[in-house]
């Protein structure tokens, strides 16, 4: 087969036109700088974040269905409860003393542990496992992010990890167990309660 080539163009663009066309790839260099420096301020994940939270998620998931226990729960898995006075009763009854689970900081604590090799570890409450990681907008959560709640006015007293598509995985309360919560944002109780999403990083 003769494959018939075009002789090369001899038309050379106008200077003007180089001129536009340098002044509009300037332009598309700085829109990806731009874009750049916003991806490292912390808000646009990264590929290792992404990875990292997918591993996350897992190790949070695998645990579904182990029974709450307040103050139970550590980088290894759960582990026997204790009741304060307030928590870890049931009617009247302290279950958390003889119960091996997690409650709901501790299972973010086993699930970051776990899914980072050890390169992450939280402190036991929710408190201070907000104050310790990077804030995160609700509208750019990614899976393994944690999620946050408290009453009007009060602190926060709830937490769990953000699974993707609007559902989390979290220890209630004493008598639940570990279990995925579909829809955080309509969900009559915790809805309301939502304050902050953070993503916890290594040290």
């Amino acid at each position: 087969m003769n494959l018939i080539q075009a002789p090369p163009s001899r038309h050379r663009p106008h200077p003007r036109l180089n001129a536009v066309v340098g002044a509009v790839l300037a332009l598309l260099l700085w829109i990806a700088a731009a874009g750049a420096a916003s991806a490292c301020d912390g808000v646009a994940p990264s590929v290792g974040e992404r990875v990292t939270g997918q591993r996350v998620v897992a190790a949070a998931l695998h645990e579904l269905g182990t029974p709450y226990a307040w103050g139970g729960g550590g980088p290894e898995g759960p582990s026997l409860g204790f009741c304060d006075g307030t928590n870890g009763y049931l009617q009247g009854v302290c279950m958390a003393d003889h119960t091996v689970g997690f409650d709901c900081s501790g299972l973010a604590l086993f699930a970051w542990y776990q899914g980072t090799d050890g390169g992450v570890l939280l402190p036991h409450y929710s408190v201070d496992q907000l104050a310790t990681s990077r804030s995160v907008p609700l509208d750019r959560l990614i899976p393994g992010d944690l999620l946050f709640f408290a009453h009007l006015g009060g602190p926060v007293h709830h937490v769990g990890v953000y699974l993707g598509g609007g559902a989390m995985v979290h220890a209630e309360h004493t008598g639940t167990v570990v279990t995925v919560l579909p829809d955080v944002a309509h969900d009559p109780v915790w809805g309301p309660q939502l304050i902050a999403a953070a993503r916890p990083g290594r040290p």
